[in-house]
């Protein structure tokens, strides 16, 4: 199975994030490879899915299991602990990633349908403007900021009642 990895200039920074979580491989002697299959590790892929992201093989991670005693801990007996320690912050750290990218998606579709109007749109951008537009209300902004301060609000941030809100108001706007 071949897998194509994007990377981007946040792969460093998504490493540095990983490394300095996990004081026992800080420094020189960590290779891109290691932390960047233990990224993945962390995030709940299997050993193969992992091998298969980074790219490296089997053979390569039991090598590194058997010269790094800290490498195997942390990929066995240790990966429970980074879980806990590290998943939450690669979560949000992703999730903030991919949204920026979706609300850039989206100013550049609502800017264009405003300086060129509707017929300087292709149809498959007046359709995703069209569903764009019942997410852009006040109660979904509220939301969003409490989503991206972490739930330093308040109450702490439940996605559960997030996707509520978000259906009900699909709901209400239906029904108009």
């Amino acid at each position: 199975m071949t897998v194509d990895v994007i990377t981007t200039k946040d792969d460093s920074e998504t490493l540095n994030i990983l490394v300095s979580g996990i004081p026992q491989l800080d420094g020189d002697e960590i290779s891109h490879k290691k932390a960047l299959y233990l990224s993945y590790r962390i995030s709940n892929f299997t050993v193969h899915e992992s091998c298969a992201l980074v790219p490296c093989s089997m053979k390569q991670v039991k090598r590194w299991r058997d010269a790094d005693e800290n490498f195997r801990k942390l990929d066995g007996e240790g990966l429970t602990e980074l879980r806990k320690k590290m998943g939450m912050e690669f979560l949000d750290m992703q999730f903030t990633r991919n949204f920026r990218m979706v609300m850039e998606r989206d100013f550049r579709i609502l800017y264009k349908e405003a300086t060129e109007g509707i017929g300087g749109l292709t149809r498959s951008e007046i359709t995703y403007a069209e569903k764009i537009r019942q997410h852009y209300t006040p109660q979904s902004l509220a939301l969003v900021k409490q989503l991206l301060a972490g739930g330093n609000s308040d109450a702490p941030f439940d996605f559960t009642k997030f996707v509520m809100e978000i259906q009900r108001e699909r709901i209400t706007i239906e029904r108009r």
